[in-house]
């Protein structure tokens, strides 16, 4: 009988090996998991491992799985009249000239209804664009977690970790870190709120049990509006 590991909705297949003395998980080029354990190692100590790795799981995975990254994320054109969001709102993109002889000027920057952005820099516009939510989402998401932990009844890592995880929207570290995608940035605040109270129950609650879901809706009653949402509008943005 083949060993498995399920660790949220990740499943790993378990090879044993005599020579082997360590722990190690690898990300194969089909995008399957395994977990590599020496003969006599404990089930309990490799999970233990992989709640600590997967941030870095998910990471390899979206690697492994453009197409399927593709699919739940827009990747914009950055020509005018692209549409972009920040904090639910539509925003419409505007290619900028900037006199290099000038002042400084930023390179996304919000005016009205409109998303200005450097033209010269259209070349590496995902990667000024996720930048420029990196730095926005950092204070918001403390905010919101500072908020939202003691309604939940819990006390995570001191800060978030704001960077690109692949697929997912966020997740919680066994270090008790939460981590959330730069993407977030893009959905109204109510539903970045739901986000925030889905990881801080995972403190809580590891898995997606009834426990779990019972404690999100203790916190938020209607919490089954907002993940609708995310499932059925989050890819469009």
């Amino acid at each position: 009988m083949n060993e498995t590991i399920r660790v949220e909705d990740l499943t790993f297949q378990v090879k044993r090996s005599e020579r082997r003395k360590t722990i190690g998980l690898t990300v194969e080029r089909d995008a399957s998991l395994v977990a590599h354990l020496p003969k006599d190692a404990d089930i309990g100590q490799a999970n233990e491992l992989i709640k600590t790795k997967l941030v870095w799981v998910h990471q390899k995975l979206a690697a492994h799985k453009e197409i399927h990254r593709e699919n739940v994320f827009r990747r914009p054109e950055f020509v005018d009249g692209e549409g972009f969001y920040f904090l639910g709102k539509h925003y419409r993109l505007k290619l900028v000239d900037v006199d290099p002889s000038g002042p400084p000027t930023p390179t996304v920057r919000f005016d009205g209804d409109r998303l200005l952005f450097r033209r010269e820099q259209v070349a590496a516009g995902e990667k000024r664009i996720a930048e420029h939510y990196t730095r926005a989402a950092h204070p918001y998401l403390n905010d919101s977690v500072y908020r939202w932990k003691k309604i939940v009844g819990v006390e995570p890592a001191r800060y978030v970790q704001v960077m690109d995880l692949g697929f997912r929207w966020a997740s919680c570290s066994s270090d008790g870190t939460l981590n959330f995608h730069w993407r977030i940035m893009q959905l109204p605040p109510q539903v970045i709120d739901y986000v925030a109270v889905h990881e801080l129950t995972h403190l809580k609650v590891p898995d997606h049990s009834p426990a779990f879901w019972h404690e999100v809706s203790r916190v938020l009653p209607n919490y089954q509006k907002h993940r609708k949402w995310l499932r059925d509008k989050g890819g469009e943005l």
